[in-house]
């Protein structure tokens, strides 16, 4: 098995790979570069001090020496100013979302979480506080455990037939204690026009939950 890498060995392999990039003036592997210092837990300062700023001397050292023009030079200066950019906005979305509280439960008779415990493990993963309750929960245990936790968002999964007729209740209990919730709904058994009726709710799928919960936290009502 592979030794992963020391922190300081990792921060110069992506030093390395940006300045390649700026050599080649590749603003999406820059980008991409940038997102994998941000996978991997090294904060703001770091990636500029440690990935941008060694990359970007670099960039300087050739331009002296006359092995990169004075427009490839102002193409990697213009890529790190965007990068850098993009990552402070990434990191500012990563701030809030730390605040903002996701419950996520099946609606009474549901007992498929599957669905459910990947939606959560993403959206925890991307830095909100997730709750989960899990399967069959019952409705008129809801509008009291949204008083008690006050999540931004409530989620529900829904495959089953009997979950289906009883997520409309489901919906009205939770808003019982929160009447601007958001609310994202998943599953098989998820109704394609509850998003059309009420601006507030997000019918979702694993793959797009993040993106999601930060529209729904976007929308005035919530804020």
């Amino acid at each position: 098995m592979d030794t992963p890498p020391t922190p300081s060995q990792l921060q110069s392999l992506l030093a390395k790979a940006f300045a390649s990039a700026l050599v080649a003036g590749d603003a999406e592997e820059a980008e991409s570069i940038v997102r994998d210092a941000i996978e991997a837990g090294l904060d703001q300062a770091t990636i500029d001090e440690a990935v941008v700023a060694p990359a970007m001397r670099h960039i300087g050292d050739l331009w002296h020496r006359g092995e990169i023009t004075v427009a490839d030079e102002h193409l990697a200066t213009d890529i790190s100013f965007r990068v850098l950019a993009l990552q402070r906005e990434a990191f500012r979305v990563a701030e809030r979302r730390t605040h903002e509280r996701v419950m996520l439960a099946a609606v009474e008779g549901e007992r498929h979480v599957l669905g459910l415990e990947m939606a959560g493990a993403i959206l925890r993963h991307e830095g909100f506080d997730v709750r989960m309750l899990g399967a069959d929960l019952p409705i008129d245990s809801l509008a009291w455990i949204v008083e008690r936790h006050r999540p931004a968002i409530f989620g529900f999964t829904v495959t089953m037939p009997a979950a289906r007729d009883l997520l409309p209740l489901a919906i009205d209990e939770v808003r019982r204690s929160a009447p601007s919730i958001g609310i994202l709904v998943g599953g098989q058994g998820a109704p394609d026009d509850l998003s059309i009726t009420d601006r507030l709710v997000a019918v979702s799928s694993v793959a797009r939950v993040v993106e999601e919960a930060d529209a729904l936290l976007a929308r005035p009502s919530l804020n």
